[in-house]
């Protein structure tokens, strides 16, 4: 039987950095990640003064964004230029790996197995886990448990928390020259309640398209390479441009997954999805310090207060436009337009790369 403050279940941008603050303060921690070679399916978008806030090397990037095209339904085509910091490019696997090792050099301990269940929970809780090289099942008492395990939501369904609801995404590899340009293409011919995306890294891009409806999901990429690249999803294969297929699930936000006693949710495993852009990493990283914060302090409530304070805000207003803007192609239309002026964009930069907060409470 191992013994420990904090077990974290997943080691991806939540598990890890939440891991790193708590090592970084004397907490005893184990961190379980089920499989270290996984690598996620995700644009790896994040924004470069979040790596300055959460004290991520810069060696993790891939590519330095400095412009952001957006492309209506109808051909309205829009290029931003970004200031006051860029957009970072990341390879997941190494992202997360590198988030890891910065955890376990702080003294965490960082263990390759899978979350089976919990023995009991209560004031101690006994999880039960598999090591992967071994298969050797091992138990493990702690105090708090923080449920980072993503999508799986096995923690989660465990204590009978309430599920997520998800949209779909459709992603490959493309190889692709040199760029820095984000693009977000939108239509519903090509994404439902979603848009349909470049994210260029070093020598190929991430490429793919999002749905409410799974089953619709290669129809869309096919309908959106042929209007990007005039070329089919099986042309642009064949040719050797285009990856292996990936579909994965993204978490809904709904703003109201913390805490079941002493077990926390972390990043996707709580929905910590901005609506509108899917920006993930970044708010899985706060949750993952704001988890660390309130086991700190010893008060479980910290986390959703920090939270709260700091997002609730922002994430109620992507809401809203998000309701609004999916609706139909006109408002689509609309909302793409507006960010001709140049005031549009400077308060769509605050927003999303310099994190500010001050145009969120002007808008609330």
């Amino acid at each position: 039987m191992l013994r420990t403050k904090v077990l974290i279940i997943g080691g991806g941008p939540a598990g890890s950095t939440s891991a790193r603050f708590l090592a970084e303060n004397s907490i005893d921690t184990i961190l379980l990640e089920r499989d270290m070679s996984y690598i996620k399916p995700c644009g790896g978008g994040i924004a470069s003064t979040a790596l300055h806030e959460l004290n991520i090397p810069e060696s993790v990037l891939k590519n330095k964004i400095n412009k952001i095209r957006i492309v209506s339904p109808k051909g309205e085509d829009i290029g931003i230029h970004l200031t006051g910091g860029h957009l970072c490019v990341t390879e997941r696997g190494e992202f997360d790996s590198k988030s890891r090792e910065m955890a376990g050099n702080k003294g965490a301990s960082v263990i390759e197995a899978e979350f089976i269940g919990f023995e009991k929970t209560g004031k101690h809780i006994i999880s039960v886990a598999r090591k992967k090289a071994s298969n050797e099942e091992i138990k493990i008492t702690s105090d708090y448990v923080v449920a980072a395990d993503g999508i799986t939501f096995k923690a989660g369904s465990c204590v009978k928390a309430a599920g997520l609801k998800y949209l779909y995404t459709l992603s490959a590899s493309l190889k692709t020259a040199d760029s820095d340009t984000c693009e977000f293409w939108f239509s519903s011919n090509h994404a439902s309640n979603f848009y349909s995306w470049i994210f260029p890294s070093k020598e190929h891009s991430s490429i793919g398209t999002g749905s409410t409806n799974p089953r619709e999901l290669t129809s869309l990429l096919n309908n959106f390479t042929k209007r990007r690249f005039d070329a089919s999803v099986k042309g642009l294969a064949s040719e050797n441009y285009l990856g292996k297929l990936r579909a994965f699930r993204i978490p809904e936000w709904r703003g109201n997954l913390f805490n079941i006693r002493n077990i926390f949710f972390a990043g996707d495993a709580s929905g910590s999805v901005m609506p509108v852009t899917y920006e993930g990493i970044y708010y899985a990283m706060k949750s993952g310090e704001f988890i660390a914060r309130a086991v700190i302090e010893g008060k479980t409530n910290v986390y959703k207060k920090l939270w709260n304070s700091r997002f609730k805000n922002r994430f109620l207003l992507m809401n809203r436009i998000k309701q609004i803007l999916f609706k139909n192609a006109e408002n689509i239309e609309k909302w793409v337009a507006l960010h001709k002026r140049p005031e549009v964009q400077e308060i769509a930069i605050k927003l999303w790369l310099r994190k500010e907060t001050d145009i969120v409470l002007f808008f609330s």
